[in-house]
């Protein structure tokens, strides 16, 4: 009896660190499937590489990325699971006043093509103006694929700016707050995507106290600074800044009720080249995630560097 009642603590911290786990990577799911976007599974096309001046001179540009990543940061993927390492995504920008552009961004990633009306995973507004040396912008993106009936559409608002520091050094910063609703999932589909990360039938069930359906609701911070060193006289750039992004989230069930409450946050080391020209533009760029942060019902779940998940990619504009 003393043996049993000393593995009574063992086993209800393995009970806890797995609910925790499976949590995660429910969240994980969500984010990442077809219910809308997510901070960690798909390609996000804010942030990164992305200033307050114009990226365009006439009425049109279109631009295409396909990026290789693991989406799987906080290592919870079973061994032997898929990856599913490439992003790809398609965007259009439009000038719908001289300093307003109109934007619609589509996630094409393997398993998202076609998610949310005519496929799109953002619908973006963005005002520019300048005063002396500094770009400003303010930018709006609405995800219509999100959940939106019960309040809000998953939205991100953020506030940009390049600086001119000298004829060929410029700064650019961004800040940006999103609020995410994934909609609902229900367990059948739940538990398909938990496989995607290693995770048995059923476990879906167990993340809430048994709802027969689940969403995602909380907001994100984010934070880019990034210098950019000019090397011809038509806008190419070498590229080196920071990024970090926090989130707070409720994982709630389908009767509106609270579950579990999960906290994350990523920094980044961004790198990238930009070679412009007056029809195209060409930008390799990768990242390399510094730290990684997240907890769960209290279990912490961290990582520092890992230059095993380094993300690489391209984006092509032509203008």
């Amino acid at each position: 009896m003393p043996r049993a009642a000393s593995c009574e603590p063992a086993r209800r911290a393995g009970a806890a660190a797995r609910r925790a786990t499976c949590a995660v990577a429910a969240w994980l799911a969500l984010a990442g499937g077809a219910a809308a976007q997510g901070g960690y599974q798909t390609l996000d096309p804010f942030y990164g590489g992305e200033t307050a001046g114009r990226a365009f001179y006439g009425d049109l540009a279109v631009s295409a990325e396909a990026a290789i990543r693991d989406g799987d940061l906080l290592g919870l993927r079973a061994p032997g699971t898929p990856a599913r390492p490439l992003a790809l995504a398609g965007r259009l920008d439009y000038a719908l006043l001289p300093q307003v552009d109109l934007s619609l961004v589509a996630d094409l990633s393997p398993g998202l093509v076609g998610r949310g009306p005519l496929g799109l995973s953002w619908v973006v507004v963005k005002p520019y103006w300048h005063n002396e040396q500094t770009d400003y912008a303010l930018r709006l993106a609405v995800d219509p694929a999100s959940e939106g009936s019960l309040g809000f559409r998953q939205t991100d608002v953020a506030f940009l700016s390049t600086t001119v520091l000298s004829p060929e050094v410029t700064s650019d910063l961004s800040i940006g707050v999103r609020r995410v609703r994934t909609g609902f999932t229900d367990p059948d589909s739940l538990d398909a995507a938990l496989g995607d990360v290693g995770f048995s039938p059923g476990d879906a069930l167990r993340l809430a106290d048994g709802p027969s359906q689940m969403r995602l609701v909380g907001q994100e911070l984010r934070v880019s600074w990034a210098y950019n060193v000019l090397f011809d006289p038509a806008g190419s750039r070498i590229a080196v800044g920071l990024a970090a992004e926090a989130g707070d989230y409720a994982v709630l069930g389908g009767d509106g009720t609270g579950s579990d409450r999960i906290r994350s946050g990523t920094g980044w080391l961004r790198v990238g080249v930009e070679f412009s020209r007056p029809a195209y533009q060409l930008a390799p760029f990768a990242g390399l995630p510094l730290a990684t942060w997240a907890e769960v019902r209290g279990e912490p779940i961290r990582h520092g560097p890992r230059p095993e998940k380094v993300q690489v990619g391209l984006r092509v504009t032509l203008r």
